[in-house]
C-alpha cells in the first residue's frame, strides 16, 4: 500500500521537469526511490503554451534565485532548487529524516561523490577517455559487490540516481559484465523504470 506521509514532516515537493532530459531524470528517480509524494510539472521548453520557461523563470525568482529557465527545477515548500546533483543530494537530505522515506544516504559517501564527480564533469561527446573511465570505474565496483550491490553499496543511493540516466544513454563495454547486469537490475525497479521513456536526449 502507499506510505501515509504526514504533510507536517514533509512540505509538498514539485519537481520541474522534462521527461527526455537526463540531469531532471536523477532527480525523478531519486524522488521516485524515497517514497516521498512529489508533483512533476513538464516544461515546455521549445515555445508558449502549458507551462513554458517564462513561468519557470518566476518559479526560480520566487524562490530567491536568479532565473535561468534551465531544468531540473525542485521546489520544497518555498525552496527553491536547480543542479541535478544539489537536488538529488537534497533529496537524499530529506529521504533520511523524513519518517517512512527510503533513505538515498550512500553506504560509502567518498565513493559516491567520486562517481557523480566523474559523471558530472563527463566531456559532451558519445565516446571519451573520461567516460570510458567511468565505466570502467562502476564495472569494477559492482563487480567487487557481487549479484545484488549498488555503486555507493548495498543499497540504492545518490549515485546511482545520479548516473543512472547516462549509464542507459551510452554504449556498456561488452565485457563490463557486471555493469550491464546492474543495469538490467535497475531497469526492474520501478523507481527508475517509471523515468525511462521511449525518446529520450542525449546530454551532448
Amino acid at each position: 500500500g502507499m506510505l501515509a506521509f504526514s504533510s507536517l514532516t514533509v512540505p509538498p515537493i514539485t519537481l520541474y521537469t522534462h521527461t527526455a532530459c537526463p540531469f531532471a531524470q536523477r532527480v525523478a528517480i531519486a524522488l521516485e526511490a524515497t517514497g516521498l509524494p512529489f508533483s512533476k510539472v513538464e516544461v515546455n521548453l521549445y515555445g508558449r503554451g502549458g507551462f513554458d520557461k517564462s513561468q519557470l523563470r518566476r518559479v526560480e525568482s520566487d524562490g530567491g534565485l536568479r532565473p535561468k529557465g534551465y531544468i531540473p527545477v525542485m521546489a520544497i515548500g518555498d525552496e527553491v532548487i536547480r543542479e541535478s546533483s544539489t537536488c538529488v543530494e537534497r533529496v537524499a537530505a530529506l529521504s533520511a529524516t523524513a519518517p517512512g522515506a527510503v533513505s538515498l544516504e550512500p553506504e560509502e559517501p567518498q565513493l559516491a561523490r567520486e562517481l557523480i564527480r566523474l559523471c558530472d564533469t563527463l566531456p559532451k561527446a558519445p565516446q571519451s577517455a573520461a567516460l570510458d573511465q567511468l565505466l570502467r570505474k562502476a564495472d569494477a565496483v559492482l563487480a567487487a559487490r557481487g549479484e545484488a550491490g549498488y555503486l555507493a553499496g548495498s543499497a540504492f543511493s545518490v549515485a546511482d540516481a545520479c548516473l543512472l540516466p547516462f549509464l542507459q544513454r551510452v554504449d556498456l563495454p561488452t565485457d563490463a559484465a557486471a555493469l550491464r547486469g546492474y543495469l538490467a537490475r535497475a531497469h526492474a525497479m520501478p523507481a527508475f523504470s517509471r523515468t525511462v521513456v521511449d525518446s529520450w536526449w542525449w546530454w551532448w
